[in-house]
């Protein structure tokens, strides 16, 4: 994702224009995306890749610093447990052909005709790309225009890179679900939160982006916990399958994204706010049963509440990599917390 955003500044003189077809939403692409069972057998170890948070980066999100022409789009992830290996998918969304044609040039010009590998899409770009720090510095990087989106492929390794054809066939399929999706031929999205209390209360402290049903694994990787299948077993254990993910950007910072987790402990009427007591220690609770803070080891702030079966924890994150959440996080989050909390309790 970084890569494209890097380029999109040569972009700005382009004003912004609207496609024939006008801009796709943000459901349609998410209902369009990748799943683990898409590129699970593309994967190597597959059984030890795991879904990871998606961002739906659309405004206000970096409102500030979004071209004209980026009309928004959407970000899913998938993480190699045991290991710092990620393979994520940006599906970027232009104001028209045009431009998109345009930002392929651009990277042409500035990385080169890259790697031969399969077709995709109206055209594909493949790059390998060694970093200079990190677990996993080896990155294969495919960048794919269908009409006025683009898709960026970033698949990172720990040993070397990986075929070029390796990569096209992530590029094909993704090629083919978002077709699917423009068809109007895609999968319903997973069904958002029945129970309202399960996303955060509208406020001015923060704006929506999207939402939807996530597995309970992904909570495990948000919270970055030392034994996440060990976290991931005992929800199971207790009838927990899955979680509200709500995603949005902090209205007076908008480069911090804030994630949010509703859980249901639907068949114990104590649940939520036992796991809370649980995880953060019920020593460490306020005497409202709030707890949280800025949590040093992985850059971000995360605050949790529980009332009766439901649980809430909150993450307020930068949302370029590896850089740590801002202050601004703080008062807008302990409002959040503290209104959410009272109404959780009324439900």
């Amino acid at each position: 994702m970084g890569v494209l955003f890097v380029l999109m500044p040569v972009l700005i003189a382009c004003g912004k224009t609207t496609s024939s077809g006008g801009a796709l939403s943000v459901t349609t692409l998410y209902s369009s995306r990748l799943t683990l069972g898409d590129v699970s057998p593309f994967l190597p170890d597959a059984k030890n890749w795991w879904v990871a948070a998606p961002t739906f980066d659309v405004r206000p999100l970096n409102s500030a610093t979004r071209a004209d022409a980026d009309l928004g789009g959407l970000t899913i992830r998938f993480s190699h447990l045991g290991t710092g290996e990620i393979l994520s998918l940006n599906y970027q969304v232009l104001s028209s052909n045009t431009v998109a044609s345009a930002l392929m040039r651009a990277n042409k010009i500035i990385s080169g005709n890259g790697q031969t590998g399969p077709k995709a899409g109206d055209q594909v770009l493949y790059y390998n790309k060694k970093l200079q720090a990190g677990p996993t510095v080896y990155n294969n990087l495919a960048f794919v225009q269908v009409g006025d989106v683009i898709i960026t492929i970033v698949w990172s390794h720990v040993d070397g890179f990986a075929s070029t054809s390796s990569v096209g066939k992530f590029a094909s399929k993704a090629v083919a679900r978002l077709k699917d999706g423009l068809a109007g031929k895609a999968s319903p999205s997973p069904a958002q939160a029945a129970d309202p209390l399960l996303l955060a209360p509208p406020g001015p402290q923060l704006t929506l982006l999207g939402s939807t049903r996530l597995p309970i694994e992904v909570l495990a990787q948000m919270i970055d916990i030392a034994t996440p299948t060990g976290l991931a077993d005992e929800f199971h254990h207790n009838g927990v399958t899955d979680f509200v993910f709500g995603d949005y950007a902090l209205n007076i910072d908008t480069r911090m994204e804030v994630q949010t987790a509703g859980i249901m402990f639907s068949k114990f009427p104590t649940g939520g706010s036992d796991f809370i007591k649980g995880y953060f220690g019920a020593s460490n609770l306020s005497s409202t049963g709030e707890a949280g803070g800025y949590d040093t080891a992985t850059g971000q702030y995360v605050f949790g509440f529980g009332s009766g079966s439901r649980a809430i924890l909150m993450i307020c994150k930068s949302s370029a990599d590896g850089e740590e959440a801002a202050r601004a996080c703080e008062e807008p989050m302990a409002l959040v917390v503290a209104g959410w909390h009272s109404l959780l309790g009324t439900g």
